[in-house]
């Protein structure tokens, strides 16, 4: 690598792991893994079985990750997106094939150590076959000024007797500016689970629109989303699951703590076109159980310090 290169790279790694990643992953070579910067590819790792196809463009890298038919990746793939310079623009277009009776786990870091102007964009689309599994952790971590816009718009199909299981996690640093999207279809006893945990301060935004659309028979979705707002934080979370078919279940569970002078909204929707269907929702709106502050602090602990365990806690 050219030093230019090897300097942007370490630097990725030194977000990776203020993120809570571990580098050796990527030195690993059991370990699938991808490290985007921008739109430069700085690493790859494939194993057998597991097929990785990066693109640059002007904007950033079309990325089509594929596991073949009959393969179970055994360690998670590892991938690092993010842009180190204070201002740029980073589009990822992703494709997820999992194959018939396939799986992977993956876990994703997105880095924005100093970003005082950046927008970084995310299509991604997953397509699991029948007999399989897919779980996909997205762990942000970005900068105190709160010059970040992240717009991550998921869509896809999980296939007959197959699990999707998507977790994005947003509380290191500020927020900035956040608009989520999931539209996802899930097939006969196919299962699906959205979780969102969002943690935003200063005049942070967040939007989160979540829909898991239950086509097949016995289908299962639950959407669970848990946003802690300070100071003059704004946010809306929409949450749908729609039952089209017999025996098809769905929950929508969405809790949104507001502190000071922040303003939160949550608008559950349940919907069924067969009677043999069944969704629930709950929602709630409040502040900090007082109580539990009080109990960390007469344990010395700051009030600083005690909001931050009890965040911790719901955002665990």
């Amino acid at each position: 690598m050219a030093t230019k290169i090897i300097d942007e790279y370490q630097a990725m790694m030194e977000a990776y792991e203020k993120s809570g990643g571990n580098v050796g992953e990527f030195e690993n070579p059991n370990v699938p893994s991808i490290v985007i910067s921008g739109n430069k590819v700085l690493g790859k790792n494939e194993v057998k079985g597991l097929i990785i196809e990066p693109t640059p463009t002007k904007d950033g890298v079309d990325v089509k990750i594929t596991v073949k038919s009959g393969t179970k990746i055994l360690y998670p793939m590892a991938l690092c997106f993010g842009v180190i310079p204070k201002e740029g623009v980073q589009i990822i277009n992703m494709e997820a094939v999992i194959e018939d009776n396939a799986g992977m786990n993956a876990i994703s870091h997105c880095v924005f150590p100093n970003a005082e102007h950046i927008v970084h964009k995310m299509n991604y689309k997953i397509h699991i076959g029948k007999n399989s599994f897919f779980r996909y952790q997205e762990i942000h971590f970005h900068g105190e000024k709160g010059g970040v816009e992240v717009v991550p718009y998921t869509e896809g199909s999980v296939g007959e007797n197959s699990l999707f299981v998507s977790t994005f996690t947003l509380k290191e640093g500020r927020v900035g500016k956040l608009d989520i999207k999931y539209d996802v279809d899930v097939m006969k006893k196919g299962k699906l689970e959205l979780y969102s945990k969002v943690w935003a301060k200063g005049k942070d935004t967040v939007r989160i629109e979540e829909k898991g659309n239950l086509r097949g028979e016995e289908s299962k979705a639950l959407i669970k989303s848990r946003v802690v707002l300070q100071d003059e934080a704004r946010s809306k979370v929409y949450s749908t699951v729609n039952g089209y078919a017999p025996y098809a279940r769905g929950h929508v569970d969405c809790t949104e703590i507001v502190q000071d002078s922040a303003v939160a909204e949550a608008v559950p929707v349940v919907g069924v076109t067969n009677h043999l269907a069944k969704i629930t929702h709950e929602a709630a709106i409040g502040s900090i159980d007082s109580k539990e502050l009080e109990t960390l602090e007469s344990r010395g602990l700051s009030e600083e310090e005690a909001i931050k365990v009890v965040v911790g806690g719901l955002l665990k």
